[in-house]
């Protein structure tokens, strides 16, 4: 086997997939699946629509297409808002697309009419996190402007982000609002605005607190799919399964070492002065995986005793010395990704995926 190594439980991410469809769909919610956390990869895809999701989300339009040439049927949302450049290919191979942009829809609009082609737009609305969105005062005047656009292209309805670019959490009181916006654009437009999309995971601990007011009928699940996980507040989500997946990783030497390095200071690979601690001489490991393989932050280990000390692009360093096992060269160790590790391990070349 070549090492490093990504281990995908593929049954234990379609458990929670199914759990989470049941759950939200008591409190009237749909959820898109969002599958950029693994890149797109055909076979967790494929574990999502087993799983009984209908439309499939991801931030890339190369994943998407990905997704289609792999023979996956599907409706596919694109979920970052679209680069002008890549307008056309979104009206060819999305259903959906979440916009915040005038001059997009209206380019949009001109390419559904050449293409004789149907697109569903999610306006984004900037409820507090800062990232895409249309600003509130803005939506005065968009509504007229709506008026015009192609038959083929459908307003299917509002959306806002959280927690992702300042870490803005969505409540009763934000989430009011959105609903708010809703039904003020389904008035000026006459036209129903069926999806009201209130984010993600974090809108999904709301849910589950009992706090997401009616009305909230959309979501756009990755990281509580494929992880079990909410990372921004670490929620704890008891009946979904939170080892869904594993990176391994072999030791390349074994040694005892002095953990205070020797010399003169300087900045590490990543540009940062490090600082350490006299601990005595103590069992280290090299580890054949670094930062240019995964976020090293996002690593917990798995075998006991093993402690995390530094990593360089292509070296992680452990401390062995409190561990029961007695390590050598050549031995694995195990450490669970949180959701930007998996993002990193993910989208490397270097890291082999196994899904099992």
């Amino acid at each position: 086997m070549r090492y490093p190594v990504m281990k995908i439980y593929k049954e234990k991410i379609f458990e929670n997939g199914q759990i989470l469809i049941n759950e939200c769909s008591k409190c009237g919610i749909s959820v898109w699946a969002v599958t950029k956390g693994m890149s797109a990869h055909p076979e967790i895809a494929l574990t999502l629509k087993a799983a009984g999701f209908q439309v499939l989300a991801d931030s890339r339009i190369s994943n998407i297409i990905k997704m289609e040439e792999a023979g996956i049927e599907s409706e596919y949302a694109l979920i970052r808002i679209p680069m002008p450049s890549e307008i056309e290919d979104t009206v060819r191979y999305c259903d959906y697309s979440l916009v915040s942009e005038l001059e997009s829809i209206f380019e949009m609009s001109r390419i559904c009419d050449d293409l004789k082609k149907d697109h569903k737009i999610v306006i984004m609305i900037d409820m507090g996190d800062l990232r895409e969105g249309f600003c509130p005062t803005e939506l005065g005047s968009l509504y007229d402007k709506l008026k015009n656009i192609s038959p083929y292209l459908h307003i299917a309805g509002v959306g806002a982000n959280f927690a992702c670019a300042s870490g803005a959490l969505p409540g009763r009181e934000n989430l009011t609002r959105l609903l708010e916006y809703s039904k003020e654009m389904e008035k000026k437009l006459n036209c129903p605005i069926g999806l009201v999309s209130g984010g993600g995971t974090c809108t999904l601990v709301q849910m589950i607190k009992g706090s997401l007011p009616e009305g909230i009928n959309g979501l756009r699940l990755g990281e509580s799919i494929l992880l079990g996980t909410d990372s921004s507040v670490n929620f704890p989500f008891t009946t979904l399964h939170r080892d869904t997946m594993e990176i391994v990783a072999e030791l390349s030497e074994v040694r005892v070492k002095p953990t205070l390095p020797i010399g003169e200071i300087g900045m590490d690979f990543s540009g940062n002065v490090p600082v350490f601690h006299d601990r005595g001489n103590r069992l280290r490991g090299v580890l054949a995986i670094g930062r240019q393989d995964v976020r090293i932050e996002g690593l917990l280990p798995l075998d006991e005793g093993v402690e995390i000390i530094t990593a360089s692009s292509d070296h992680l360093l452990v401390d062995l010395e409190d561990c029961p096992k007695k390590y050598k060269a050549g031995d694995t160790l195990r450490f669970r990704p949180d959701y930007p590790a998996m993002l990193s391990a993910s989208t490397s070349s270097y890291v082999q995926k196994i899904f099992c």
